[in-house]
């Protein structure tokens, strides 16, 4: 393949940019024309597409964002949508699609597929929720955001004696808040994944100050059914400390990407490129033990999620709990 064109879909990610860089930096020394289609399907469907250069993508891999926009379309879920950003993949004779998002996007990719176009899926997202791989571009930056606000907060929290909750993004998937809590030593901690209750909570942070804890701290994905205010009421009714609850929020998909995103956004644009200069198609990229891979994208959608417990476990020992 010799023209190919990449687009970005669904929530921006820590490591898109480095990602696009590398797909046009990796395309400019093969002689391969590489388009940029701005604002994901939605783009595709009004054809706002460019070719992209090296210098277009210059210094980029530092930045958070996508510098081809990115967006959720409900146009492109329709059949006049779809049928037109098929249209127009023909009309700018791209020959192979590179997408880079998550599980909404990979499900484009696979209609894609279907429709026959060549596609390589790239996995896009802060929640972690494609389970087929173990990391997704932007996860590692989210927990360092989240990471570094609760320590920075907590140090006005210990020096008042209070105690926080803090509520992560990640939808119904709970490995950001499960990785902040273990690098925070958080005193306990809930999501979707693990059956758990607001007098479990209290008892855990009891159970910390106990232990000599001044300044207790809960972390929470929003996924889970527990409500974060009543959280906060019930410590601070049953221990009397002062309790303040904070929803992270968007800070998790902004900032710098770490060393780890950009070299996944690095790597599986290269692999990205070499496939499809290959003519090999319908794939999506992934990474296990630091190793990246490729796989059929009809089989990713029916992998389930492994909790990791063994995390959970090493949180609770560290508080002198028992193991779930």
């Amino acid at each position: 393949m010799k023209r190919i064109a990449v687009l970005c879909s669904g929530g921006d990610s820590q490591g898109m940019n480095a990602c696009i860089k590398a797909i046009v930096d990796t395309c400019a020394s093969n002689n391969v024309t590489v388009l940029g289609i701005n604002r994901g399907y939605q783009g595709l469907i009004e054809n706002d597409v460019r070719v992209l250069s090296k210098l277009d993508v210059a210094n980029i891999e530092t930045i958070g964002g996508a510098v081809i926009k990115t967006s959720r379309s409900e146009e492109f879920m329709t059949e006049k949508g779809f049928r037109k950003a098929i249209e127009n993949l023909k009309m700018n004779d791209i020959e192979g699609l590179v997408v880079i998002g998550g599980n909404g996007s990979f499900r484009g990719c696979r209609d894609l597929v279907n429709a026959g176009v060549n596609v390589i899926g790239i996995p896009g997202t802060i929640d972690n929720d494609l389970f087929y791989t173990e990391r997704s571009l932007g996860f590692d930056t989210a927990v360092h955001q989240c990471v570094k606000m609760i320590t920075a907060v907590k140090q006005t929290m210990f020096a008042n004696n209070r105690a926080s909750v803090y509520k992560c993004m990640g939808r119904k998937c709970g490995d950001i808040a499960l990785h902040t809590a273990v690098s925070v030593e958080a005193d306990s901690f809930a999501v979707s994944e693990i059956e758990y209750s607001i007098d479990q909570i209290v008892s855990d942070v009891k159970n910390s100050i106990a232990h000599g804890e001044t300044a207790p701290v809960v972390v929470m994905s929003e996924g889970s059914p527990l409500d974060m205010d009543e959280i906060v009421r019930a410590i601070e009714t049953q221990t009397g400390l002062v309790t303040r609850g904070m929803e992270i929020g968007y800070i998790q998909r902004g900032g710098e990407p770490t060393y780890y995103d950009r070299m996944l956004g690095v790597r599986w644009g290269v692999l990205a490129v070499q496939l499809l200069m290959q003519d090999m198609t319908n794939l999506a990229l992934g990474v296990k033990n630091d190793k990246i891979f490729s796989t059929p994208l009809i089989e990713v959608e029916n992998v389930l999620q492994e909790f990791r417990v063994d995390m959970v476990n090493d949180l609770r020992t560290l508080h002198a709990l028992p193991k779930i």
